[in-house]
């Protein structure tokens, strides 16, 4: 093999290190590029997240509604049932809860 001059050992030991250099700059790049995507993809999955939470918040909401309009028909029908009932019929029904209650609190 022939022997390098300094010059020519020099200027290899530059390319090597100008390489390098290029390699980590492309590096950094990638990374650079690669965190950019991953706080996209990341703020992405936060918004249909937030998305999903507003739609179960509206169907909790819709259920809320339904809930009272059906126990308002419920109330208003026991009220009109109750404002129909005779007398007699009433203190039957009393008097059946009662022993009920009392068939209840006594087991």
């Amino acid at each position: 093999m022939a022997k390098m001059t300094m010059h020519q050992e020099l200027k290899m030991l530059r390319k090597e290190v100008e390489a390098l250099q290029q390699q980590a700059a492309q590096r950094k790049q990638q990374e650079q590029l690669q965190a950019k995507k991953d706080a996209r993809a990341q703020e992405q999955e936060f918004t249909e997240a937030r998305k999903k939470a507003e739609q179960i918040m509206a169907s909790v909401e819709s259920g809320k509604t339904e809930a009272r309009e059906v126990l308002h028909e419920l109330l208003q029908t026991i009220k009109e049932d109750y404002e129909n009932l005779s007398p007699t019929s009433a203190i039957i029904l009393f008097a059946l809860g009662a022993a009920f209650g009392h068939a209840l609190s006594s087991k």
